[in-house]
C-alpha cells in the first residue's frame, strides 16, 4: 500500500518533537483513533482513553489518509513515534503466505538487532497481503516515508519503521 496523499508535516510537528523533525509529508493528525465527526459508538467508548498519558518518550497519532476507497472519514493510518531510537521486538506469522509487511518489518529488525527503532506505521483497508513484488515495495515505501519524519540514522542499517497493514487481502 502507497502512501497516496502528501500529508505529514502537521502530524509530524504534532508527534515528534521540532528538533527531531525533517520533512514528512502528512498533514492532519488526531491523537485517538475515535472517528473524524467524534462520534464513538457507546460498546467502544469504554476503549477509548479520555486521560491519562502515553508511555514516556512515545507519541501516537491516528489520521484519515484515503486507503480504502469506500472509507470517506474514519482513521486509516495510525503512527506511533519514539522520540528517541528505541528497542523492539515483535511476534509474526508462521504463515507460508506472508504479506509484505511482516516480510519488510521482520528483515528490518534482524537487520537492526531489535534496536533504533524509531516508529510503527500501521494502515488499515489494505493488507498488503498476496501482492507480489509490488507489495514489497509499497511496504518498503511506507517505512521510508515514517523514517523522513526523523533525522536519518547514520548506522547504515535502513529503515527504522515497523510495518504493518490490515485489511482487504490481495489488493494494493
Amino acid at each position: 500500500m502507497a502512501l497516496r496523499s502528501p500529508p505529514t508535516l502537521a502530524l509530524a510537528t504534532k508527534l515528534v518533537k521540532p528538533s527531531a523533525l525533517r520533512y514528512c509529508p502528512y498533514t492532519s493528525v488526531r491523537y485517538y483513533s475515535a472517528p473524524v465527526d467524534d462520534s464513538i459508538p457507546s460498546a467502544k467508548r469504554k476503549h477509548i482513553p479520555s486521560s491519562g498519558t502515553y508511555p514516556k518518550g512515545f507519541l501516537v497519532s491516528g489520521t484519515y489518509v484515503g486507503i480504502k476507497v469506500s472509507n470517506k472519514s474514519s482513521p486509516d493510518l495510525a503512527f506511533i513515534t519514539s522520540e528517541t531510537p528505541c528497542a523492539a521486538a515483535a511476534v509474526f506469522t508462521k504463515n507460508k503466505f506472508q504479506a509484505a509487511p511482516v516480510t519488510v518489518s521482520r528483515a528490518m529488525l534482524k537487520r537492526r538487532n531489535n534496536k533504533g527503532i524509531r516508529s510503527v506505521i500501521v494502515n488499515s483497508g489494505c493488507a498488503n497481503a498476496v501482492t507480489g513484488k509490488g507489495g514489497m515495495e509499497d511496504a518498503e515505501k511506507m517505512g521510508i516515508e515514517a523514517d523522513k519524519c526523523f533525522d536519518s540514522p547514520s548506522d547504515g542499517l535502513g529503515l527504522s519503521t515497523i510495518v504493518m497493514s490490515t485489511g482487504v487481502i490481495g489488493q494494493r
